[in-house]
């Protein structure tokens, strides 16, 4: 087992799972990141990658278009996010009980839309689908190491790469990131200077449903090519893990992402290794270790820094 696990570690097979799983993680939490410095933290990401999962695939099958797939995924996103923000920020319901709600009715309505428009319980394989491409770079392809790294990934790692220095760039660089970061430390001083803290906040979340719309196209049309009920397994809570973990920093993020999307890596090569003793339960459980892992991490970090302050 070691020997096939070490093989297929030396000839890049990991780093090639590792940027598959990756992707899915890094994009939600780049949303969540956003959301969560405008002050409205959003923990239906789970609910809100499954409803894009499911759109993305149901229309890109019927419009034999992944482009056309992923734009549905990600407005079903975002209108959610809007549906979520009007319940949070105008009628003032615990932002945490609007994203636990997003959450179960993800779950939910897309298996029963599953069964009324398919007649399918369990998973939804459209033969005729255009999957999201996978990009070959010319020339550097038949390079022995670095055509392994660098070309034949999906279209969607790259934006997902793109995605973090956008958000540097965002949240940083400009004028709309000072007020993001306003209102979500002092919503009543930036309101007393002008800035439109509802409409901000709005805004947010809408990001926020851009990339875990993004996410959720990936699952289905990227990675699998197919949706099953719950598909998400946890990636929603994993990247809200990732957004602490990162210190609430996109360049944080990416490298928090690396670390679930190699647990995930690792679980998946493990489980694929032929003569692998070691118990499926066992296995599973890594991504999730990691991250209690994590936050403990992040608690003792921020103890800490309480401390160094406090002094």
């Amino acid at each position: 087992m070691w020997q096939a696990l070490w093989t297929q570690i030396a000839d890049l097979t990991l780093i090639v799972v590792l940027l598959r799983l990756m992707t899915p993680i890094l994009l939600s939490a780049l949303g969540g990141l956003i959301s969560d410095i405008a002050g409205v933290i959003n923990i239906g990401l789970e609910g809100l990658m499954l409803l894009s999962a499911f759109t993305s695939i149901a229309v890109g099958a019927a419009t034999d278009s992944w482009v056309i797939g992923t734009i549905a995924g990600v407005a079903a996103s975002v209108a959610m996010c809007y549906v979520m923000g009007f319940f949070s920020i105008k009628l003032k319901v615990d932002i945490i009980i609007a994203g636990f709600a997003v959450n179960i009715f993800g779950s939910g309505f897309t298996v029963f839309l599953m069964s009324k428009i398919y007649g399918l319980t369990g998973n939804y394989s459209p033969e005729n689908l255009n999957p999201i491409p996978n990009v070959v770079i010319p020339g550097i392809q038949d390079i022995p190491v670095l055509g392994k790294l660098l070309s034949g990934h999906n279209l969607m790692v790259w934006i997902s790469l793109i995605a973090v220095v956008f958000c540097f760039v965002l949240l940083y660089r400009t004028p709309y990131g000072v007020h993001l970061r306003s209102v979500g430390e002092a919503p009543a001083a930036a309101k007393s200077l002008g800035i439109p803290v509802g409409r901000v906040q709005y805004s947010a979340l809408a990001w926020s449903g851009v990339f875990s719309g993004l996410a959720g196209a990936y699952m289905s049309m990227g990675m699998t090519s197919m949706f099953v009920k719950d598909m998400t397994a946890g990636t929603g809570f994993l990247a809200l893990a990732v957004v602490l973990l990162g210190n609430r920093n996109p360049v944080g993020i990416f490298f928090g992402s690396l670390i679930f999307g190699l647990a995930s890596a690792v679980t998946t090569i493990v489980q694929t290794t032929p003569g692998s003793q070691v118990p499926s339960q066992f296995i599973q459980m890594i991504p999730y270790v990691v991250t209690i892992v994590a936050l403990v991490i992040f608690a003792v970090r921020k103890k800490r820094k309480l401390l160094t302050q406090a002094s």
